[in-house]
């Protein structure tokens, strides 16, 4: 399929482990950019060795790697160890007709290898570089390896959230690792605008921890203005009453639900509790929020008599503010999804042993220059020939030496992680209580694949 993404032509050498980096050159992918991804076969990406499809650990396992197929797709791979000086010079020789290089490794990774801006700059003279770390290039945290837990809990973000009087929480989720991702597609593309102007190359220094800070001002402006800490109250609003999260009929099922204006608290109450029409406890919002305790109590004791998406439908009818909360099952078979074609189904190189399966698509729609058909993630080491020898003009035989020397690989002689905790005993515990033997059947029915 043509190629008609806005980002056609744009070259991008990924050096990117996990989710950072990865991300952020997945969204630049989507629009058209070509990606390619270096990998190690003796310091794989930690995607790459974990989390398979149907729990296969057999063969070659990291093709079947489910989160590092979805950070990866529509992504070329080259399996280079940089360790071998002809690899590095193999590296630098890609850098000279690519317009980015993205990392995600620490200042003492680039400097090992000669990937600072300063060097590459010699090579290219108009070249961006992207280095995204936990804490940037400066200042006495510079140095500290990150992960996402870390850093939100630097960011500020841990400090602001979990419910009164417990400890900061934490979601499952590396929130910081995918906002900063998402802020490092907009410093990209602004660099790229600049180099079309100016003519003139960039360095894209991102912080992982700052990204997250700068999306959460409130703490630090609660503070520089009012001179207050911020207390955590969980699913509440400081200035708003209801504004929470609570249970519906069946396991595990939940509703948010919030009235901002007198308007939306009379439907609500109206429709759930119609006699505390006189309760002088719930007559304003300063009152609900005096007695937010008790008000939630009675909302979850009336919403647990209902559907939770009966009940958002319901309230949203009324102009309530109300959303389902949804698992990856109800995501996956959405109506509301599936009618904007959120989902889009990709198929994988056969030698992977992965089905064609439906992915979360791009999250925008443009009316021009985004409906670029995705592509499965690549194979370790998939592209190794044609990219050293299509792009960088190297003969068979100088290509054959690199393999012989092991400086491109594309096998990975690692086994896989062991599973510490078995599905069957996660059941037992309550850690899953939802297990779908027939989920192949089910996907391959529902989007007709």
């Amino acid at each position: 399929m043509k190629n008609n993404g806005i980002l056609n032509g744009v070259r991008i050498v990924e050096l990117g482990q996990l989710i950072a980096v990865p991300y952020a050159t997945k969204l630049l992918s989507d629009m058209g950019a070509e990606i390619i991804r270096l990998e190690s076969a003796n310091r794989p990406d930690a995607y790459r060795l974990s989390d398979f499809y149907d729990e296969r650990r057999d063969g070659k396992y990291w093709n079947r790697a489910i989160n590092f197929n979805e950070q990866n797709r529509n992504k070329l791979s080259l399996g280079l160890e940089l360790d071998h000086k002809n690899s590095l010079q193999c590296l630098y020789d890609l850098i000279s007709i690519s317009d980015v290089f993205a990392c995600n490794f620490t200042p003492r990774v680039m400097k090992k290898f000669g990937l600072e801006y300063e060097h590459l700059q010699k090579i290219r003279p108009d070249i961006i570089v992207v280095s995204s770390t936990g804490y940037g290039h400066t200042g006495p945290w510079s140095s500290f390896g990150a992960i996402g837990f870390g850093t939100e809990a630097a960011s500020g973000l841990a400090a602001a959230t979990g419910y009164e009087n417990g400890p900061p929480a934490q979601p499952e989720i590396p929130y910081p690792d995918y906002t900063a991702a998402e802020h490092t597609v907009f410093a990209v593309m602004a660099a790229l605008i600049h180099r079309l102007k100016e003519g003139e190359g960039q360095f894209i220094e991102v912080s992982q921890t700052e990204c997250v800070t700068s999306t959460t001002p409130e703490t630090i402006l609660e503070y520089t203005a009012n001179k207050r800490i911020v207390k955590r109250i969980g699913n509440s609003h400081p200035n708003i009453s209801p504004h929470g999260c609570y249970p519906c009929k069946g396991q595990d099922k939940w509703i948010t639900i919030t009235a901002i204006s007198q308007d939306q608290w009379k439907s609500l109450s109206n429709l759930l509790f119609p006699e505390t029409g006189s309760d002088n406890r719930f007559q304003s919002n300063e009152s609900r929020i005096r007695y937010r305790t008790e008000l939630d109590k009675l909302i979850s004791s009336k919403t647990l008599l209902w559907d939770n998406v009966e009940l958002m439908t319901t309230l949203q009818k009324n102009r309530v503010p109300a959303g389902v909360v949804l698992n990856g099952k109800e995501l996956l078979f959405n109506e509301h999804l599936n009618h904007r074609d959120f989902f889009e189904i990709v198929s994988h190189h056969p030698n992977s042993e992965v089905p064609t399966l439906p992915y979360p698509g791009k999250p925008w729609k443009m009316s021009k220059g985004s409906d670029l058909k995705m592509k499965g993630a690549p194979l370790f080491g998939q592209h190794n020939e044609s990219i050293l020898k299509n792009y960088l003009g190297l003969n068979d035989d100088s290509y054959d030496t690199l393999v012989n020397e092991e400086a491109v690989v594309d096998d990975i002689k690692l086994a896989a992680r062991e599973i510490l905790v078995s599905r069957e005993a996660r059941e037992k515990e309550g850690s899953i209580y939802s297990y779908d033997p027939n989920f192949k059947s089910t996907i391959k029915s529902y989007f007709n694949i």
